[in-house]
């Protein structure tokens, strides 16, 4: 859209009656110090210094686009979300497809939301208030000379444009006032002094910088340790961004290494502290008096480790102890089982089956006997052969079962441990061909005992 003749007309009246002075272009080298003092403030984690030499740009040079991606950069670290993505919106104007633009919209997120800007732009607004009161100071201190601002048609200097722009003067003065109010409430929200135990360290923050305020706040915390669950505004995540970064890039700096360290342990992550500080233990120098509580509470804390340690040693000696003797009263209890199965080996019973033919008995009973001495000789496997002959001419004999029974079982307690399964069929068949006999009762002992047995081994 295209603003119309009587709003140009306007606004260019309303500037020249503001301002007796002509504007000059800005020199290169002016841009470039701001923008070089904006970075230099962003990387020491002053956001606040950072974003008036940001803003000083725009003011200078209203279509600069480092300074204004710059600055969104630093509305969305503050979590400023409105006004970041304001000034998303005028940087995709002028470069849709940059990278940075993209990322930055990517790290906003919703960043398609559709917004409308003001239809006085904040800078452009301060800069006319400044003219308008004979001023070369901005709202926050920033001195901007008139003859550096860049002269630039009204088009150009409203990204948004409007037919119903500027239709009055006491237009353009009201949202003057509107943005200087917004932005002094902004800035006095982010100073805003929440506990004032801690007001001395937000003071040295704005005034000093990082290294300064955590200096403060380290001397506040070792006086009075409940100030750790005091709100710290950021300071401590700030410190940790500035310092992880550069002692990654340089751990030899001292410097880096007193902050990185002590901001570990500022986090609890004693371990890492003591690990980044060991060097100054020998060779403290000049920070001997700011490590000593530090060191101090690192003592403490690996005293306190080595009772935890000991501790847990103790434990796992009495833990192996028990099991050692729950091993051993197992191992007694199998071999009492195994007592039981030899002791009962040499008791016979029979409930022959007078179903069967008689030769058929006669040759069961013939090859039950070899297999009951084959079995009292250790020679399993053979015992086994003619225990299975007798079942064949007689398999529901409970004491040919029970006996074949026995001999798997000694198979199991020889390592075969697949002979446990066996063992166990054969008892059942005992038990289901003569379940109220004193065989039935001694085939469930001893499949309680195999049971047993497996559990001390790890089966199921």
């Amino acid at each position: 859209m295209i603003t119309s003749n009587k709003s140009l007309f306007l606004l260019c009246c309303l500037l020249l009656l503001l301002s007796n002075v002509s504007l000059n272009a800005q020199t290169d080298d002016d841009v470039e110090g701001f923008l070089k003092t904006g970075k230099a403030c962003y990387r020491r984690g002053k956001l606040n210094e950072a974003a008036l030499e940001f803003e000083n740009v725009l003011i200078i040079d209203r279509s600069n686009f480092q300074a204004r991606i710059w600055l969104a950069q630093i509305y969305i670290d503050k979590k400023d979300y409105t006004n970041a993505r304001k000034l998303l919106i005028e940087a995709s104007l002028q470069a849709p497809d940059h990278p940075r633009v993209k990322e930055l919209q990517k790290l906003l997120g919703n960043a398609g939301k559709t917004v409308k800007p003001d239809l006085v732009d904040p800078i452009i607004a301060e800069t006319i208030a400044g003219i308008a009161s004979a001023t070369k100071h901005r709202e926050y201190g920033l001195v901007i000379p008139e003859n550096k601002v860049i002269e630039e048609n009204l088009e150009k200097r409203l990204l948004v444009k409007s037919d119903q722009a500027f239709n009055e003067k006491k237009e353009i003065l009201d949202n003057i006032e509107k943005n200087k109010e917004e932005a002094k409430a902004r800035f006095d929200k982010h100073f805003a002094i929440e506990n004032s135990q801690l007001a001395p360290v937000f003071d040295i923050y704005r005034n000093q910088g990082l290294s300064a305020a955590l200096d403060k706040y380290y001397e506040l915390l070792m006086k009075d340790p409940t100030l750790a669950s005091k709100d710290d505004k950021g300071l401590i995540d700030d410190g940790n961004k500035v310092y992880s970064i550069r002692f990654a890039d340089n751990p030899n700096d001292l410097e880096t290494r007193y902050y990185y360290g002590t901001l570990q342990y500022i986090n609890g992550l004693y371990e890492e502290a003591e690990t980044v500080l060991k060097p100054f233990r020998k060779n403290p120098g000049k920070y001997a008096a700011r490590l000593a509580p530090f060191f101090d509470g690192l003592d403490k804390w690996q005293e306190q480790e080595k009772m935890r340690l000991a501790e847990l040693k103790y434990e796992e000696e009495q833990r192996q102890e028990r099991e050692a003797k729950e091993k051993e009263k197992a191992e007694a209890e199998n071999n009492d089982v195994w007592a039981k199965i030899k002791n009962k080996s040499n008791q016979k019973g029979s409930n022959k089956n007078t179903d069967l033919a008689k030769e058929d008995k006669t040759q069961a009973a013939a090859s039950h006997t070899e297999g009951y001495k084959l079995y009292k000789k250790g020679k399993l496997d053979e015992a086994i052969a003619k225990y299975e002959e007798a079942l064949s001419k007689d398999g529901n004999n409970p004491e040919y079962n029970y006996h074949l029974g026995l001999a798997w079982m000694d198979k199991g307690f020889a390592g075969d441990t697949e002979a446990y399964d066996k063992a166990v069929s054969y008892y059942q068949k005992t038990i289901n061909a003569a379940p109220k006999s004193k065989l039935a009762e001694e085939a469930k002992s001893m499949i309680d005992g195999i049971q047993q047995t497996k559990q001390s081994l790890g089966e199921k």
